[in-house]
C-alpha cells in the first residue's frame, strides 16, 4: 500500500512509518511531499493534492496528522489500527518526549527521567540522520534504531522479578531476556491492510 507524509522527516515521521511497516502494512511504501520554508507548520488549505491512493500520514488536516491536542501521529496510528501492545504505548511517550525537545515544548505530565534522555536522544540522531541521508534512506535507516527502541520497551514491561533475575554478563543475559520477552510478550504484528 502506498502511504505519503511531508518531506524533511524527523521523529515522529520516522517512528510512526516504522509502527506502519511493522504492525499494520509490512509492504508499506511511503512518498513525501514537500512543504514550505517559512518555518512553520504548514497549513493543510496551501498543500498540494495528495496523491491518489496513497494513505496520509503525518499530514495537517487528516485523521493520522501531525502532533496536536490529540497527540502524536504515533498516537493516532496506534488507537486507528487497534495496536494495544503496552511496549508500543511505552514507546509512543518516548516518541512524544522526542517531539517535546524537537519543538521545544513543556514535557507531557508525569515524563520521566528514561523518556526525557531517550527522547532527546530520538531528536537529536534523527536531526543527524535528516542531515546524512535523503527522506527514503532516513526511513530505512532508521528502523533498527525503532526497532532497538521497541526491544527496550518490550524490556521494560517485564517483571521486576523478572528483570532482577536477569544476568549481568552479556553472554547470558541477551539469551535469557530474549527467552523471557518470548514467554511473556510476544510480539504478534498485525496483518496488512487491505488495499
Amino acid at each position: 500500500m502506498r502511504w505519503v507524509t511531508l518531506s524533511h522527516v524527523h521523529v515522529d515521521r520516522v517512528a510512526s512509518p516504522w509502527l506502519v511497516r511493522r504492525f499494520v502494512d509490512p509492504a508499506a511504501e511511503f512518498e513525501f511531499m514537500e512543504w514550505g520554508e517559512d518555518d512553520s507548520l504548514p497549513d493543510p488549505g496551501r498543500l498540494p493534492r495528495l496523491p491518489e491512493g496513497a494513505t496520509p500520514i503525518g499530514i495537517p488536516g487528516v485523521p493520522l496528522g501531525l502532533h496536536d491536542e490529540h497527540g502524536s501521529c504515533f498516537k493516532k496510528v496506534l488507537r486507528a489500527y487497534e495496536l494495544d501492545d503496552p511496549a508500543l504505548w511505552r514507546m509512543e511517550r518516548l516518541v512524544a518526549a522526542a517531539i517535546s525537545h524537537a519543538l521545544g515544548t513543556p514535557e507531557q505530565p508525569g515524563q520521566t527521567e528514561e523518556e526525557r534522555v531517550i527522547g532527546t536522544t530520538l531528536d537529536l540522531l534523527g536531526a543527524a540522520f535528516g542531515v546524512a541521508f535523503d527522506d527514503t534512506e532516513h526511513l530505512e535507516h532508521a528502523m533498527p534504531l525503532y526497532d532497538g527502541v521497541y526491544e527496550h520497551c518490550r524490556i521494560r514491561e517485564l517483571s521486576e522479578d523478572v528483570l532482577a533475575g536477569a544476568p549481568r554478563v552479556p553472554p547470558l543475559r541477551v539469551p535469557y531476556l530474549r527467552n523471557a520477552l518470548q514467554h511473556t510478550h510476544p510480539v504478534q504484528p498485525r496483518p496488512a491492510v487491505e488495499t
